[in-house]
């Protein structure tokens, strides 16, 4: 244990349910060790000598994206298995239970189905090519109002800026090319950002709706208050900034892909990231 130094990977030999470990900080007496089963432990030296993780035995989704060591607490630290028996409390019978169906799910699936009629590819561009602006606007707000996504607040907000007539081509425009463009996702998020702060609606919630709509199975929405709980909660680095940028959703994206990696992992299987999106928010429910 005297040649631990801090990023190493190891296990505790008489904790194997804490699991795998990241050494935060060395100290002469003690050793910080971060442990996905439970969260940061401060250990003795003198009384347990950890074991080196190597290989594939070292490789863990959340060790990769952990948060930074001052903010690492235990008392409110969410395991993956206390995130899973919360949800189970709230919908027993997980992603099949007609209450989760009823009030996580049907809105925001029958969303989607409208987003695909309305704001296909083929439709977006043909309204476009026809310089039907406000059409494409007045499709996003009636997408948007089939979901259970928004605030009744979050809606005024995005509706006032949709009805003014200077901000609905540069909206049009930049929708279809967060949605279809061909260059990067991170190129083309940021774009859609800049569209936005053009608009003055530069948040969060506006940024990420519409994808996730469009493409649950890989996008996903992200609502501020909620995603900080819950990236606190489960010790997930992602570096948050109150305007919308594309460092901090990727990292949000890692971790909706490392959750529903793990929750297939536990026998939960997620159909999408709709799924996913309703379970990190009975993460942050005790």
């Amino acid at each position: 244990m005297n040649n631990l130094t801090q990023g190493d990977r190891v296990f505790h030999p008489n904790k194997k349910g804490w699991g795998l470990g990241k050494v935060l900080s060395v100290t002469p007496d003690n050793i910080d060790v971060f442990f996905v089963g439970t969260g940061s432990k401060r250990l003795s030296k003198s009384f347990v000598k950890l074991e080196i993780a190597e290989g594939a035995a070292a490789k863990h989704r959340l060790l990769d994206n952990l948060g930074e060591a001052s903010q690492l607490g235990s008392a409110d630290y969410v395991s993956l298995s206390m995130a899973i028996e919360r949800f189970l409390a709230i919908y027993p019978d997980g992603f099949a239970t007609p209450s989760f169906l009823k009030n996580e799910r049907e809105a925001n699936v029958r969303a989607h189905q409208f987003c695909i009629q309305l704001l296909g590819e083929k439709e977006i561009s043909e309204l476009i090519a026809e310089h039907r602006y406000q059409d494409v606007c007045d499709r996003a707000r009636h997408v948007e109002s089939m979901t259970n996504l928004l605030t009744k607040s979050e809606k005024t907000l995005l509706y006032a800026a949709l009805d003014l007539p200077e901000n609905q081509k540069i909206f049009a425009v930049g929708l279809a090319d967060l949605l279809y463009g061909t260059d990067s996702e991170e190129y083309r998020f940021k774009l859609f950002v800049r569209v936005l702060d053009l608009l003055e609606i530069n948040r969060w919630q506006y940024a990420t709706l519409f994808g996730f709509i469009r493409f649950p199975l890989v996008k996903a929405f992200i609502k501020p208050t909620v995603i900080q709980n819950v990236t606190k909660a489960l010790c997930w680095r992602i570096n948050y900034k109150p305007e919308a940028n594309w460092g901090s959703y990727a990292a949000v994206l890692r971790l909706y892909n490392h959750l529903r990696t793990s929750l297939v992992e536990e026998g939960l299987i997620p159909r999408d990231m709709i799924d996913v999106h309703s379970f990190i928010g009975s993460v942050g429910k005790k």
